[in-house]
């Protein structure tokens, strides 16, 4: 590889740490659940693999690899939450597993308790550039939180969804130059917009503190 074309696209590199998450609960929960996991700080994007057994087309003759099954990484992918002081990611997580589990052992049929979750890696530009779903997820476990008068440092807690397969999208696939030059178009139209869009919140915002400070 030619170092100084590297290095020109470096900027285009995507980075470990930009990301989005959207949790989806079943509707059977208050008209249902959703949790935009901005304070999400750690997820694993999954795999995928074939099972495969040696098979051979006479005795003592070569083997090959035959697929018998697929495996999505064990069906299970953990994330970590930072807590914020209303604890409100894990309140809706404790209040999917509570849907799920009655108290007297009575458990919802498995379509009334799974929803989906979206894993989004991002661009610099802070646009999606691939678009992982988990079907039919749940809660499986959420850990235990230490709590320690000797420490300092944000609350965190970690939540092991599990789920049946996934599917993928890639925002970028090469389909010709007029393609590529559209999509490049629209991601830097959708980025300007995006921009534009938080300045007037944040302005709105801004001018709203103003208006009550002025009240009181």
């Amino acid at each position: 590889m030619n170092i100084n074309r590297f290095m020109s696209n470096i900027d285009n590199m995507a980075r470990t740490n930009q990301f989005n998450v959207n949790i989806f609960g079943p509707q059977g929960i208050s008209a249902g659940l959703s949790i935009r996991g901005i304070r999400c700080t750690n997820v694993s994007l999954p795999g995928r693999s074939f099972i495969t057994t040696p098979y051979e087309d006479y005795a003592g003759g070569p083997k090959s690899n035959r697929i018998t099954g697929v495996d999505y990484e064990g069906g299970v992918v953990q994330m970590t939450f930072i807590c914020d002081s209303s604890f409100e990611d894990k309140q809706k997580l404790e209040l999917w597993q509570q849907y799920i589990f009655e108290e007297d052992y009575f458990f919802k049929y498995y379509d009334e308790y799974v929803g989906s979750i979206e894993i989004i890696q991002e661009g610099r530009d802070e646009q999606p550039i691939y678009d992982v779903t988990l079907h039919d997820a749940f809660p499986q476990a959420i850990q235990a939180q230490t709590l320690d008068a000797t420490a300092s440092g944000i609350q965190t807690f970690t939540c092991t969804f599990a789920y049946r397969t996934w599917s993928s999208s890639f925002e970028n696939s090469p389909s010709g130059i007029l393609g590529g030059l559209f999509k490049k178009f629209t991601r830097k139209l959708n980025s300007k917009i995006d921009r534009k869009f938080d300045r007037i919140t944040n302005n709105l915002t801004n001018k709203a503190k103003g208006i009550i400070e002025d009240l009181f």
